[in-house]
């Protein structure tokens, strides 16, 4: 067999060597994560320094898992005001999905006595319908649905990131109050409609691994909470079609957790490709670094951040 000239031979080397430089890699994202604050003017100015903190350190985007306000203040658009003041002030995309507490919640009393459909309304109209507020944008996100604008997907490298619209207080679900409750089904709908088609524009960019965000502890030791039931049932088809790493974060409980949430009905062992992030809340105000590495032996790793501390500590 005739022997290739040295220069192709040398050609042919710095081609392959090129290929595998270019070969599609997952190169490892970090975002900062907070929620279930401010519950007082106090806890702004601590959550103003948290942000500024994070802000400082180029996260890829924050995200704010919802309850921006305590459920026994009063619900207003000026409160909302002042939040979505300081997301559109922040120099890096903010993702925010909302909470119950600034409007499943407001019918009680000293939240105002308020239809919590109007304050959906509110909230939707004063962080979403002004694309300045989130400045998020430049992260590519896909809302399919403009009836729900909170509910959103983006694709980083082979990452899947989704914004599902699940509360508190068992979901809002309503089944006395026939508006209240067309309200749960309509939203329970869009959420199952917007993880299949993430679902499927991630499949087709090779996803590795897949985050979900949402407000909403949805109580995986109690199964039987209708509220969730929805929920689960997706989550549960979304395993089925996806044998990669997912990571749930959420807020609502105000314990931080990093853990296994589900147990294999077989053997009851954890399922270890499944982990959950709880952030901490109100009275605490903290946050948690979270970055995503596909090609780590541990592709989730998080470290909790508090205002002005000296040093963050490595979650557990």
């Amino acid at each position: 067999m005739p022997r290739l000239p040295v220069s192709l031979t040398k050609a042919c080397i710095a081609l392959l060597l090129l290929a595998v430089t270019l070969a599609p890699t997952a190169a490892p994202l970090r975002f900062f994560a907070a929620g279930d604050v401010p519950y007082s003017d106090a806890e702004h100015e601590q959550l103003e320094t948290l942000l500024a903190q994070a802000a400082a350190q180029e996260p890829a985007f924050i995200v704010h898992v919802g309850d921006i306000k305590g459920g026994g203040e009063p619900c207003t658009d000026a409160r909302n005001r002042v939040v979505a003041q300081l997301f559109r002030a922040q120099p890096v995309p903010v993702i925010y999905t909302p909470g119950d507490n600034e409007w499943t919640d407001c019918h009680r009393g000293a939240a105002g006595g308020l239809d919590p459909l109007v304050r959906l309304d509110s909230v939707r109209r004063l962080f979403f319908a002004d694309p300045g507020v989130l400045h998020n944008a430049a992260l590519g996100l896909t809302a399919p649905d403009p009836r729900f604008p909170e509910n959103a997907w983006l694709i980083r490298g082979h990452m899947l990131f989704v914004m599902l619209h699940l509360v508190g207080s068992n979901n809002a679900w309503q089944p006395r109050r026939p508006a209240g409750h067309a309200e749960f089904e309509a939203r329970t709908a869009a959420n199952r409609a917007l993880l299949e088609q993430a679902l499927a524009a991630g499949q087709r960019a090779g996803m590795r691994a897949v985050v979900l965000m949402f407000h909403a502890n949805p109580l995986f030791e109690a199964p039987r909470t209708p509220g969730y039931r929805p929920f689960k049932q997706d989550l549960a088809r979304l395993l089925d079609r996806f044998d990669g790493p997912v990571l749930l974060i959420h807020g609502d409980t105000h314990r931080y957790k990093f853990d296994r949430p589900l147990s294999d009905p077989g053997t009851s062992a954890p399922v270890d490709r499944v982990q959950r992030l709880e952030v901490p809340g109100s009275p605490g105000v903290a946050g948690v670094w979270v970055s995503v590495d596909p090609d780590a032996d541990d592709v989730f790793s998080v470290r909790t951040l508090y205002p002005n501390a000296n040093d963050d500590w490595l979650g557990r």
